[in-house]
């Protein structure tokens, strides 16, 4: 992940969150020689904290460096991944937001769309979203905004409200697209985890600003319309050309939408990803949604707060 970065300039902390396979004793290993990676336990659970942010928090506090860079278990960083995400660093940027294409089925298609929305919503200067897998902050930006904040509750979110807090700051924001600051994650392996998966990303909705609150919730009556228009006209209560045509200009701006972003994140075979989509996912939105609003998530076997 930092083959042509200055070792002296590097430090490399794996936080242990009560892991149960060979985590410890292989980072021990790997360690022997080496004075630029670090193993720390993540400590216990602090009252209001939410997991990831608590493991979060232990590691920046065992740094040093001036920026944060952050990725998951089930990736892997290229060898140019630390120097590429630098690099987007120029004076004023507070934070960069990274790809993270992953494997496998739906996941791999909705990890490209959530890449899409964020690279889009930073080119038009309204950072909306990132990813924990890959993401780099400035320290003293992180502090600046008093880090998690509020929001250290919730079970997501240590990366897009992180986000938008960096947003509201008034620091830059950049979005990486050189292939090399891609990170390729593990997706989930069945339909019943990427659900899972979804409803605790959504779930951090519940803490976004007003605003963007209230572009979901329209997002979420169109949907929902729509679905009610094409159910009325198939039982020959309204005219199909209506729905019709309003899910054909869906399906236009989806397209033009997603194939100037395959072009952005290099991105292939996600053809036939949307076709799919495009038929289900106005279902998916419109059920998966209210779920995600209500009682507590999934993360690691815990019951969390949203």
């Amino acid at each position: 992940m930092a083959k042509d970065y200055p070792s002296d300039k590097l430090e490399i902390i794996i936080i242990d969150d009560g892991s149960n396979d060979r985590t410890v004793a292989n980072v021990q290993e790997l360690m022997a020689g080496t004075t630029i990676l670090k193993l720390i336990e993540a400590p216990q659970l602090t009252t209001g904290f939410a997991p990831k942010k608590n493991a979060l928090l232990a590691g920046i506090a065992a740094s040093t460096g001036e920026v944060i860079l952050t990725t998951d278990a089930d990736c892997k960083p290229g060898p140019e991944w630390v120097s590429g995400m630098v690099s987007c660093f120029e004076e004023g940027t507070v934070a960069v937001v990274g790809y993270s294409p992953v494997s496998g089925g739906i996941a791999a298609f909705d990890a490209f769309v959530n890449g899409v929305i964020s690279a889009g919503s930073i080119g038009l200067g309204k950072p909306t979203t990132a990813v924990g897998r890959n993401f780099a902050y400035r320290r003293e930006a992180f502090e600046a905004i008093g880090g998690f904040g509020k929001t250290i509750q919730g079970a997501s979110g240590d990366d897009d409200l992180l986000l938008q807090r960096f947003a509201t700051s008034g620091g830059k924001v950049a979005f990486a697209v050189g292939p090399a600051t891609f990170v390729p994650a593990t997706g989930a392996e069945t339909f019943g985890d990427w659900l899972t998966m979804k409803r605790r990303h959504l779930s951090a909705g519940t803490r976004y600003s007003p605003s963007l609150v209230g572009i979901f919730v329209v997002l979420y009556f169109f949907h929902a319309g729509l679905i009610a228009s094409v159910i009325t006209s198939l039982a020959n209560q309204t005219s199909w050309w209506l729905p019709a045509s309003i899910w054909g200009m869906k399906v236009i701006a989806d397209w033009a939408t997603l194939q100037k972003g395959a072009e952005i994140l290099h991105q292939k075979g996600w053809f036939g990803g949307w076709l799919v989509a495009e038929i289900v996912s106005p279902f998916l939105v419109v059920f998966i949604t209210p779920f995600a609003l209500v009682g507590k998530v999934n993360w690691k076997g815990r019951k969390l707060k949203r």
